[in-house]
């Protein structure tokens, strides 16, 4: 479809242009709510419905409505391995108390040594430690965390003067994990967006030292981030599954991230495609009132292909099962989008109002240099480096896959973790409770899990019976008897401990079993709410791991396995299995993270196969050569896999015994983005080089396209670049590896694939669709010997002296 219309709007109505651009800004803040206001965030909220950690949370909410906790703070006091004193144990039941009567805290419940049943296994062993559980509504990843983490540390400060001397108050637990988390999270997004701006113009300044040319793409950006962040916060507000059944709109305060980094180095990279086209125009004499329409019409091609290359590769996640990959992707599609339309219309706007005065101080007088013929881009860098290109293609190539290769076979190989704790900084509060909480308790008591056992139908036992308890008893014991497994609290044993040896953490003898036979302890163990009463139980279990390692992620499934060849069994010690029929899920943090794994895996290979289709369709459409197309796509998805092997080895090296291995969003988004963003370069040189081989044949035409995007896509490589790095300015481990690893894959693609690999190929495609004549060997310049011996010069741009062909 012609533009020209575009064009013809902006050349004779560009302050119309600029004004509704400004309009709808203004508009939109004053009915839009913030993004903040309504993000959602979590990552085990999100998963299939059919995955058994939330098949299991749901029994758990039918069967125990009452039961409203959902996370924990954990508090534990302790004289660094010494021994606790009286007053050090005082003072945990004068903190408990504090926090039970915090009004700002959605409490459940306190838990203290006092408390009737668990008391007994808050203390540690020895009595090197005592520990106070805040059990609360708030799930592992609410944004309120973070307020929560703020509240516990308050009232831990608050009663310094009271504490002990050389007694250690250390903080950990899952809501508190999940406070740092969100915090980290907010870190990095504050981060994140001032070190885009600050990078973006500081090469702008560098690159065009004029202050006007600069103000192009950062108004550009400006206005369409703030007119895409409204647009989504609307249809979020609107259309989000609680207004429609049909809808599960969603915004994730981590997308936001996403979003600022790709808006503001794909914002500029078209931004600056079409300020060289506009300076190009002007070099060919093209009156300044006509320029900014010409220049659109020459790249709008390719802005539109870069463009719907990453657009429709990010919507390719919307086919994802994890729920945040389906929003998200689509959302920063809708964001670029908007950074297209304002590219491609508010920009030209823009440089029509400025006109010439735009490359002021210092690019009018190369503007005007240039337009005389008296710049030297025959001997220019990227004239020699086209040369090099076109005397040695095969060797260049061969070459280029020599070096990488080893890169590309670790990055088929990577391995990739789902390990919250391991994305955090080793100083935060809730990572260094944490380590003090292993050193004297079960590794599990971070994030216990639970299972929730229902009887068949047919099943004449009552779980709040005395026989119902000695039923939930061989279940106790089958799970203790698991690897993994560290501990087991039943309503048979509630602080814990062996029924076949009575041997409790609690200390045994009678205060246990009183514990067991308490109503307090049936209602929490057993159901007491229709159609589940006396059917459904839940244990509570312990593992001997560290319950977000990906250790106790691979035991779920044995763990799972074990408990449904149980319920296979008819017999146990030679007399009827009692739960033979029944159904057994696995609910908390560490089953979760498991199905997290399995659902993100499967996604990975979903979204890169529909990407690679969506992509290449787009280069089809656009570019019309399959073969061509095809090696384009080839190169990025060899650039990607050498990219994450290098990152691997990176960050192996930094972090050393404490990696891991990559967080497991970076190979995910880092696909998406390189894939489709990384064909931004391509498809930009591909049409010139198309464009130029038409008018000037298949070898002058490569040169000059090879001369005259070179400088451009290496600056717009370097703010890409630049923009992706800012993401690792942040305290995130997972964003800083995903930063790196898309700066890295931008600039390999920037210096090498774009520069080298690509053109090496079309110098082959050149050979062939042009073979040199026997006498007139081609010169480095592409110059055949018979244009030497008649005295033709060739310009730096391809172009013969005293002819200068139009760029329109």
């Amino acid at each position: 479809m012609s533009l020209k219309w575009l064009a013809n709007l902006i050349n004779r109505h560009w302050a119309l242009v600029l004004i509704a651009w400004v309009v709808m800004v203004v508009v939109l803040k004053l009915v839009a709510p913030s993004w903040d206001s309504i993000a959602k965030d979590g990552d085990l909220d999100y998963l299939p419905k059919e995955v058994t950690s939330l098949q299991g949370q749901e029994l758990l909410r039918e069967a125990f409505p009452n039961e409203k906790a959902k996370s924990q703070a954990v508090l534990a006091l302790s004289r660094n391995g010494g021994e606790l004193q009286p007053e050090d144990r005082a003072f945990g039941l004068k903190l408990s108390k504090t926090l039970a009567n915090t009004d700002t805290l959605p409490l459940v419940d306190v838990w203290d040594e006092k408390t009737q049943v668990v008391g007994g296994m808050l203390v540690a062993p020895q009595n090197k430690a005592v520990m106070v559980v805040v059990r609360l509504t708030n799930g592992l990843m609410d944004v309120d965390n973070v307020r929560l983490l703020e509240i516990v540390h308050g009232v831990v400060d608050g009663m310094e003067s009271e504490r002990p001397d050389g007694l250690e108050v250390s903080i950990s637990g899952s809501a508190m994990i999940g406070g740092d988390m969100r915090s980290s999270i907010e870190e990095s997004l504050s981060n994140t967006e001032r070190t885009t701006v600050l990078l973006v113009l500081v090469c702008l300044v560098a690159i065009y030292r004029a202050p006007l040319l600069v103000l192009v793409p950062l108004a550009t950006i400006a206005v369409s981030m703030s007119v895409a962040n409204d647009v989504v916060a609307l249809l979020a507000d609107n259309f989000g599954p609680d207004d429609y059944a049909w809808s599960d709109f969603k915004i994730f305060t981590t997308t936001k991230i996403f979003v600022v980094v790709i808006l503001f180095g794909a914002g500029t990279d078209f931004c600056l495609f079409l300020i060289s086209r506009f300076k190009e125009e002007l070099v060919e004499g093209a009156e300044p009132g006509e320029a900014p329409g010409r220049a659109l019409l020459n790249v709008s091609g390719a802005l539109a292909g870069s463009a719907f290359t990453t657009i429709l590769g990010l919507s390719t996640m919307a086919f994802a099962q994890y729920g945040k990959f389906v929003s998200s992707g689509p959302i920063i599609a809708v964001c670029l989008f908007f950074a297209l339309l304002a590219c491609m219309s508010f920009a030209p706007a823009l440089l029509r109002a400025f006109g010439k005065q735009v490359f002021w101080p210092f690019g009018l007088k190369l503007l005007e240099t240039e337009h005389v013929g008296e710049t030297p881009a025959e001997n220019g860098f990227w004239a020699w480096v086209s040369d090099q290109v076109m005397r040695r293609p095969t060797t260049i190539l061969l070459l280029s896959a020599w070096l990488v290769a080893p890169f590309i076979f670790i990055g088929l190989r990577v391995g990739v973790t789902h390990d919250f704790m391991a994305d955090l900084a080793p100083d935060r509060t809730s990572v260094v409770g944490a380590e003090k909480l292993r050193e004297y308790f079960s590794q599990g008591v971070i994030a216990p899990m639970t299972v929730v056992a229902e009887l068949p139908e047919d099943s004449e036992v009552d779980l709040g019976s005395s026989d119902g308890r000695y039923t939930i008893a061989r279940l106790h014991t089958r799970l203790l008897d698991q690897e993994a497994v560290d501990d087991v609290r039943s309503v048979y044993l509630p602080t814990g401990g062996d029924p076949r040896h009575r041997r409790t953490l609690g200390g045994g003898g009678l205060q246990d079993l009183t514990a067991a036979g308490s109503p307090i302890t049936a209602e929490a163990f057993v159901s007491q709410t229709e159609p589940y009463a006396g059917k459904v139980t839940q244990v509570s279990v312990l593992l001997n791991l560290n319950p977000f390692s990906k250790a106790a992620r691979d035991a779920m499934p044995g763990l799972h396995a074990s408990l449904k060849e149980f319920a296979k069994e008819q017999t146990i010690d030679g007399e009827p299995n009692p739960w033979h029929g029944a159904r057994f899920e696995l609910v908390g943090t560490t089953p979760g993270m498991r199905d997290l794994e399995v659902v993100t895996n499967s996604d990975r290979w979903r979204i890169q196969i529909l990407t690679v289709i969506a992509v290449y369709l787009v280069l089809i459409f656009l570019l019309r050569k399959p073969f061509v197309c095809a090696y384009m796509i080839l190169t990025v998805l060899l650039s990607y896999w050498a990219t994450l092997g290098m990152t691997e080895i990176f960050f192996e090296w930094l972090y050393g015994d404490t990696f891991r291995g990559l967080d497991w969003k970076v190979p995910i988004f880092l696909f998406v983005i390189l894939i489709a963003v990384g064909q931004d370069y391509n498809i930009y040189l591909a049409t010139r080089v198309f464009e130029e081989q038409a008018r000037l044949g298949a070898r002058r035409g490569l040169r000059r396209a090879i001369v005259t995007t070179g400088g451009i896509i290496t600056s717009c490589g370097v703010i890409m670049a630049g923009t992706f790095f800012s993401m690792a300015t942040g305290t995130l481990r997972g964003m800083a590896e995903l930063g790196f690893a898309l700066a890295l894959g931008v600039v390999l693609d920037t210096f090498f694939v774009r520069t080298v690999v690509v053109p090496s190929f079309f110098a082959l495609l050149a050979r062939v669709q042009e073979p040199l004549p026997l006498e007139g060997a081609a010169e480095p310049g592409g110059q055949h010997a018979s244009d030497r011996k008649a005295g033709v010069k060739l310009r730096g741009d391809g172009s013969t002296a005293g002819h200068r062909a139009s760029a329109s």
